[in-house]
């Protein structure tokens, strides 16, 4: 076997080991009430959506989760900023396995900037970053419980 052989192989060998370690990871949250349990305590907590709304701009984003009905629930609405910085550690794409760092990860949140612009949060990388309300980001929405 040549250097470069072995080398290659070597990589290829590291490359599935590393998906596989990464792939038994992917445990995603239950789901009840309408959704995943982000968070729970003393009968309390958060529900995010199993499904993404679309790809919408704010105003469309706040219709989309205030018009949203899953099992029965109807109290949905589009999470805050913090919120966010609560679903990412359960819900984000390197954890779950969806999308990839060319594709566009940001979701909109409800925390406002000012009239024409409002957070967002990218759930590939965790960061947060105003956008124009205007721009069309995906869709998460939330109940409490």
């Amino acid at each position: 076997m040549s250097i470069r052989n072995l080398f290659i192989f070597s990589f290829l060998s590291f490359a599935c080991l590393t998906v596989s370690a990464q792939s038994s990871n992917k445990k995603l949250p239950i789901i009840k009430n309408g959704g995943y349990v982000i968070f729970e305590k003393n009968g309390h907590g958060l529900i995010a959506s199993v499904e993404n709304l679309g790809k919408l701009d704010f105003n469309e984003a706040i219709k989309a989760c205030d018009s949203l009905q899953v099992d029965g629930f109807t109290d949905w609405r589009l999470p805050t900023k913090e919120e966010f910085e609560l679903i990412h550690p359960k819900l984000n794409l390197k954890k779950v396995g969806g999308g990839s760092i060319f594709q566009s990860s940001w979701y909109w949140t409800s925390t406002e900037v000012d009239k024409q612009n409002a957070w967002t949060h990218n759930l590939q990388t965790g960061l947060q970053a105003s956008y124009f309300k205007d721009f069309k980001c995906y869709v998460k929405a939330v109940r409490s419980f």
